[in-house]
């Protein structure tokens, strides 16, 4: 497992292929901390994973493109269907198959989970029967972009929706302002995750503020717990935007400090 000491970028091309992996919807690991996975998930056109779950761990999803039909419940007769920009939450143990609803195109989410990225895949119906039986939790949700909540914590210049608020998960849409930076924050005990969906941001952090990393769309990061950051949004004229997760929850801390 690996293990961070200070905020970390993680570009594109360093994904890791070598995790769990779930049939037509290979997996790579992006975060792998304590108590929080992220990665980035590929469904393959026209097919369905096969039947799993993920144990104890809670699972959150963000798509990026593409569109697909998550399938729950007593014989799979329930589902959801998910596009770009839509949330979803899907609780401990439950059993779940997921279908790309187009023949050409796959679909490509971020997803993280805690505490690990957890797959039991099921291989007959006895396995699946065992594990709907004991379920206390079997509802899959979907929040649209458009349900988003905006009344959550809040950092200057910041601006937060959250789209999935389990019991230790937080997954939510920040904005970056053009030209703005956000005050001095740590995120308290919470280890956070970051994919960038559009701009370019530059994280100060250190002492004084003098170390900083970049990162543009299609990067991640990895904050660990206290470590006093502030975000600039390096574009004058175009926002940054991202997804964040946070395990055990969305945790703010406004700090003094500024760039010098």
């Amino acid at each position: 497992m690996a293990s961070y000491e200070a905020i970390r970028v993680i570009r594109a091309e360093e994904l890791d292929s070598g995790t769990a992996q779930t049939q037509n919807s290979p997996e790579q690991t992006v975060v792998e901390s304590p108590q929080l996975w992220m990665g980035r998930v590929t469904d393959e056109p026209g097919k369905d994973s096969g039947s799993h779950h993920h144990g104890e761990a809670e699972t959150t999803g963000y798509i990026l493109s593409g569109h697909m039909r998550i399938y729950y419940g007593e014989q799979y007769e329930e589902y959801v269907d998910l596009g770009p920009g839509d949330f979803v939450y899907v609780p401990p143990f439950v059993p779940h198959i997921e279908r790309n609803r187009s023949d050409t195109e796959p679909v490509v989410f971020i997803t993280a989970r805690n505490p690990g990225n957890i797959v039991v895949n099921l291989d007959d119906n006895k396995a699946y029967q065992d594990t709907l039986n004991h379920l206390s939790n079997s509802e899959i949700t979907v929040v649209r972009a458009s349900g988003l909540d905006t009344a959550t914590n809040q950092i200057e210049n910041l601006p937060m929706r959250t789209g999935v608020e389990a019991p230790h998960l937080w997954m939510g849409r920040v904005t970056s302002a053009p030209g703005k930076e956000s005050g001095a924050h740590h995120h308290g005990e919470a280890e956070t995750g970051v994919y960038i969906l559009s701009g370019h941001t530059r994280i100060f952090y250190g002492e004084r503020y003098k170390e900083y990393v970049e990162l543009g769309p299609g990067d991640f990061m990895y904050v660990p717990p206290f470590i006093p950051h502030i975000e600039k949004n390096i574009s004058d004229t175009e926002p940054v935007e991202f997804v964040a997760v946070r395990n055990p929850k969305n945790i703010l801390v406004n700090l003094e400090g500024k760039l010098e």
